[in-house]
């Protein structure tokens, strides 16, 4: 990178800087960020390279892992109190985010038949802040696929989700799209209780075989499946230990993080409208009515048989008339 492109970057991330520092600012309180998605799409990896963008320091503030097990089974909350230290004393009452990992989601344990799966009983629990801190989900999981049920309690209780990011692997991209996972977190997000803004992230983008354009084409479908639009997916690769600063990507990450911060966009609790089902037909009533059907349709039978038997009386008697006079005449002549 030349010595221009440098300053020139070094400029666009102040700027960045400061647009996020006054969204920050604004906030009433840090907004509590849940990143969901499914088993190794990176959430815990992200979560440390945001707070690397943020301080220019790595570390391992949520839990990372590389085999087959999860390296994340509980609810933890990283807080700005974990990782946010700077020297300046107006920096430092900056509103930074709470971010809110949990365990992988299991794809194959969300389906389009049942609206109250296991993924979605724990995404509704963390969403309400019904867990607390610390609550073992690999062992809640267990009990909910056994059906046994959550008792309600009141205590350790955390504060609720503000915002969602979904997480989703690039390395996943070739194939389908976990849709009923993304519908799941966009019912629970918007159909609930309340209506919360959703952001996406691809991570391990340097692990991506695919062209330009079927990455942008992907990256188009996996938005329509959220129902988001593109400026609220950021592609990125993720930091590891010991990383040599990306300046590109801390600016990517900033300008990422001032629309998540933002103070305009807020989860809402949704004002549901009672509804009831008409008043029922007394029992009496009802026969009554059954009653005075049966009665009206017996009249108006009677009545047509009566119709048809004065015509044909009618007419026999016009037939015999006419006949008296045949009668009649042929006497007389």
């Amino acid at each position: 990178m030349d010595i221009i492109q440098r300053i020139e970057n070094l400029k666009m991330e102040d700027e960045a800087w400061e647009l996020l520092k006054s969204n920050l600012r604004d906030l009433e309180e840090p907004k509590n960020v849940l990143l969901v998605g499914s088993f190794g799409a990176g959430k815990s990896s992200f979560i440390n390279t945001v707070i690397t963008a943020l301080t220019g320091k790595y570390d391992y503030y949520a839990d990372v892992g590389s085999g087959s097990r999860h390296s994340t089974t509980r609810v933890k909350r990283i807080s700005s109190i974990n990782y946010w230290r700077p020297k300046d004393e107006v920096d430092k009452e900056l509103k930074l985010p709470t971010f809110i990992d949990i365990i992988g989601l299991d794809p194959q344990l969300s389906t389009s038949e049942d609206d109250r799966t296991i993924n979605s009983q724990i995404l509704n629990l963390v969403i309400n802040g019904q867990l607390p801190e610390n609550a073992d989900l690999l062992d809640l999981g267990k009990n909910l696929r056994e059906g046994k049920q959550i008792k309600e309690s009141t205590d350790g209780k955390t504060p609720p989700v503000d915002a969602i990011i979904a997480v989703v692997s690039a390395e996943n991209l070739n194939g389908a799209i976990p849709q009923t996972l993304i519908d799941e977190i966009y019912m629970e997000a918007n159909m609930r209780k309340k209506q919360i803004p959703v952001f996406a992230v691809v991570t391990k983008i340097d692990k991506c075989d695919l062209s330009q354009q079927n990455l942008e084409r992907k990256k188009n479908e996996l938005c329509e499946a959220i129902n988001i639009t593109p400026d609220k997916l950021l592609l990125c690769s993720n930091y590891q230990p010991d990383p040599e600063q990306d300046i590109e990507k801390d600016i990517d990450i900033l300008k990422f993080l001032i629309k998540v911060c933002s103070p305009h966009l807020q989860a809402v609790e949704l004002e549901k409208i009672e509804c009831e089902a008409p008043p029922p037909i007394p029992a009496l009533a009802a026969l009554y009515n059954t009653i005075l059907d049966d009665r009206y349709t017996y009249i108006r039978v009677q009545a047509l048989k009566v119709a048809v038997a004065v015509l044909v009386v009618a007419f026999f008697l016009s037939l015999i008339m006419n006949l008296w006079y045949k009668m009649k005449s042929y006497t007389v002549s």
